[in-house]
């Protein structure tokens, strides 16, 4: 089949969506598709392009068989609500115009957010007589209107036509979890056009590793310290203020350390609160390299969740997949029926706790601190529900079993639905 995945984020951006989109296009390249990819210049999550894409308004690129159109897109610095409009919709443009470019075209692969790059990969597949499939890796709308990003009733009714105009228009719909499916079957979405694929976690790179090892050693972390660890983007959408509060509530345990690692939208305001309050058990750190995130994984003791209070099923965190291949108990403070809470209660490898409450955080972190018993118990039964449910190989199978049908479906001219 010819693909054309668009998306914001790939390679070779290590957080996010990033990097499970080119797993995902690397793969299907691999198994004989003819894959191309129409996105931006890698910027996530610091929020500025990369060297050395700097300076370019065009490139392309090949990467493991596939073949990468870059084009423009403004990043803001600190992106607000009006700014995230302009950069999701730069990014929607220079994506249609890069899909233009590409001669044959069987089906176009939308990965949503934002809604309008679902919007320009539906209008260049009726240019190209091709198929369009959206792949939702976010609620947007809902997720817009949880950290209060999208406040207008007029600004959120204009949101919500956009998306069910998306849903109609897509011959298929693949969704990341059961809370997602659900979701759009309230909507009003036919379940025969919503298939269930979720996002994956090599099991074989991430895995339990020694809790003292070169990791600890760089930041000369002793075996006494009882490491807290947060990875992954720092957004509003995260809400770490809880976990900085949390940890002051710790500060009777002079061996806890709450270490906040990569970069985010919300960063520079968080190591200011930090600062200015004087919580001196919070560390942190740069994005780390990949092949550091084993080490770093297995150095916790706790590996942390924090989402907004609002924040329910617009989102599945994909940190909380690789968290469970490292095999350590982990901590969430989430809303008790947003996905992330279901997965961690269905797989019993972790404590639940509301959101936005620094006390009950507290809590959850003294509990696993005071029990080793139960916090190899927790990682041991995260390890294992990773392996039986998110195994890298068998997901990325399933995506090939449906491109394949797409592709057998489209020849004999029957709907995919």
């Amino acid at each position: 089949m010819n693909l054309l995945v668009m998306g914001m984020n790939y390679a070779p951006e290590l957080t996010g969506i990033g990097p499970f989109t080119t797993e995902l296009c690397e793969y299907l390249a691999s198994q004989g598709h003819c894959v191309s990819v129409a996105t931006a210049f890698p910027h996530y999550p610091g929020w500025e392009v990369q060297q050395p894409y700097r300076g370019k308004l065009f490139l392309r690129e090949e990467r493991n068989g596939v073949l990468v159109h870059r084009g423009y897109v403004y990043v803001p610095g600190k992106p607000r609500t009006s700014q995230r409009i302009v950069y999701d919709s730069s990014l929607s443009v220079s994506a249609f115009f890069s899909g233009l470019a590409i001669s044959h075209v069987d089906a176009i692969l939308a990965i949503s957010p934002p809604l309008q790059l679902g919007l320009l990969a539906w209008v260049l597949s009726k240019v190209k007589s091709a198929a369009f499939v959206l792949q939702l890796q976010d609620l947007t709308v809902d997720a817009a209107v949880a950290v209060g990003m999208l406040r207008n009733p007029w600004a959120v009714r204009l949101a919500r036509i956009l998306e069910a105009s998306l849903y109609a228009k897509a011959e298929a719909i693949l969704v990341i979890c059961q809370g997602f499916a659900d979701n759009l079957k309230n909507r009003g979405v036919p379940e025969s056009k919503i298939l269930v694929l979720s996002n994956w976690v090599d099991t074989e790179f991430i895995h339990p590793l020694e809790r003292i090892n070169s990791f600890r050693r760089t930041l000369q972390l002793d075996k006494a310290r009882f490491v807290v660890l947060h990875a992954g983007n720092m957004g509003v959408k995260q809400g770490l203020d809880n976990a900085i509060r949390a940890a002051r509530q710790l500060s009777d345990l002079n061996d806890i350390l709450l270490l906040l690692v990569g970069e985010g939208s919300d960063k520079a305001r968080l190591v200011d609160m930090v600062n200015r309050e004087g919580v001196s058990s919070v560390r942190f750190l740069p994005l780390q390299p990949r092949g550091m995130l084993p080490q770093m994984l297995s150095a916790a003791d706790v590996l942390l969740l924090n989402q907004l209070t609002d924040v329910v099923d617009t989102v599945v965190p994909s940190k909380l997949l690789t968290y469970m291949a490292a095999g350590r108990p982990v901590v969430a403070a989430v809303h008790p029926d947003s996905e992330a809470a279901k997965y961690i209660r269905r797989a019993d490898c972790g404590l639940v706790v509301p959101p936005g409450e620094p006390k009950l955080l507290a809590d959850a972190i003294r509990q696993v601190y005071s029990s080793p018993e139960l916090a190899v118990r927790l990682g041991r039964n995260g390890r294992t529900f990773a392996e039986e449910h998110f195994a890298r190989q068998r997901i990325l199978q399933q995506f090939d079993d449906f491109f394949r049908r797409l592709e057998l479906e489209l020849s004999t001219g029957h709907s995919v639905q």
